[in-house]
C-alpha cells in the first residue's frame, strides 16, 4: 500500500461542504463540531468555490478587525488545487508539497467526493513519494529521540497578554503553525494553533483583539525529549492534536508535528497498534 488510488482514501468520507455565502463564525463553528480540518465552499450549484481552513482562519485574524461576518467567498482561498478521484496518494502528496498546504478537495466529474490531508496517508506513501521527488530512500531512522528530532529550534513565544492578531500575524508571517504561550518565565502555559483561531471565531466577540490568554488552550500536553518518536505520535494520535511542545523539566526545547516523523515512524507506531488489536 504504498501508493493507494484517492478512491480507497477517501471511501467512508463525508467532507464538510458550505455554501459561499455561509459567514466564516458559521464555518468555524461546523468545523468545531465535526472535528473537521477543512470547508469546502460550493455555490448554488454545488460547484467547488474555495476552501477554508485553520490557516485561512490565521491568514484573516492577521489582518485584523472583526473578520467573523465575512462570507466564505470572501474570505476563503479561492485559487485551490484539486485532484482526480482517480488519482492515486503521490499525486495528492505532490500537490501539497507544491502548494505547501495540508488539505486537497478530491473531485470526480467536477463535483466534491472527498478532501483529503497528510493525515490520510500511510507511511510508506510518504517514503514513496520522497523516492519518486529524491530519486533515492528517505533517511531510515524509525524511532529516534525527540531531543533530536528538535534540536536548533527555535518556537515562537509570545506573552498571554499578546492579542490574536499578534499571534496569527507572526504565524502567518513565519509560516508557523502553533504559538507557544509563556510566562516571564518562559514556563508554558498554553498553545495557540490554527484550530484555536477556529475557535476564537466561532465563539469570541472581536477574536482579533482577545488576548492570548482567552484564546489560547490551556495546560497544554507536552513530552520530554528523551522520549522517542513513537511515544510523540501515540500521544499525537491519542490526543488529538498536530503539535506536541517538546520539554526538559520546564525548559521548552521545540515543537513537533505529524510532518517531522519519517514514514518508517509513522507505520511502526500503526504495525504496534494492530498488533496490540490482534492480542486482545
Amino acid at each position: 500500500m504504498t501508493n493507494r488510488q484517492l478512491t480507497h482514501i477517501i471511501k467512508d468520507q463525508q467532507p464538510l461542504v458550505a455554501s459561499v455565502e455561509d459567514t466564516v463564525r458559521k464555518a468555524c463553528r461546523n468545523m468545531l463540531d465535526r472535528g473537521a480540518g477543512s470547508v469546502l465552499a460550493v455555490d448554488e450549484h454545488g460547484c467547488l468555490k474555495g476552501i477554508f481552513t485553520g490557516r485561512d482562519a490565521v491568514r484573516l485574524l492577521a489582518k485584523g478587525g472583526d473578520v467573523a461576518d465575512l462570507t466564505l467567498a470572501r474570505a476563503m482561498t479561492r485559487d485551490r488545487v484539486t485532484v482526480n478521484c482517480d488519482h492515486r496518494a503521490i499525486d495528492a502528496l505532490k500537490a501539497m508539497d507544491q502548494g505547501g498546504f495540508r488539505h486537497v478537495p478530491v473531485l470526480k466529474a467536477e463535483r466534491v467526493c472527498g478532501c483529503i490531508s497528510r493525515g490520510d496517508f500511510k507511511g510508506m506513501e510518504f517514503e514513496a513519494f520522497h523516492w519518486h521527488q529524491q530519486g533515492r530512500p528517505a533517511a531510515s531512522a524509525a524511532n529516534r529521540s525527540l531531543g533530536e528530532i528538535v534540536s536548533g529550534q527555535k518556537p515562537l513565544c509570545m506573552p498571554p497578554a499578546d492579542t490574536v492578531h499578534d499571534a496569527c500575524a507572526k504565524m502567518w508571517k513565519q509560516k508557523l503553525g502553533i504559538v507557544l504561550v509563556v510566562d516571564t518565565k518562559k514556563r508554558l502555559k498554553g498553545v495557540f494553533t490554527g484550530r484555536d483561531a477556529l475557535r476564537a471565531l466561532a465563539r469570541v466577540k472581536d477574536a482579533a483583539e482577545a488576548p492570548l490568554t482567552k484564546a489560547m488552550t490551556k495546560e497544554p500536553a507536552t513530552i520530554s525529549q528523551d522520549k522517542s518518536a513513537i511515544d510523540a505520535l501515540r500521544a499525537m494520535s491519542d490526543g488529538g492534536f498536530r503539535h506536541l511542545p517538546v520539554v526538559d523539566g520546564e525548559r521548552i526545547l521545540g515543537v513537533v508535528t505529524r510532518a517531522d516523523f519519517t514514514g518508517f515512524e509513522i507505520d511502526r507506531l500503526e504495525t504496534e497498534e494492530h498488533l496490540k488489536e490482534c492480542l486482545w
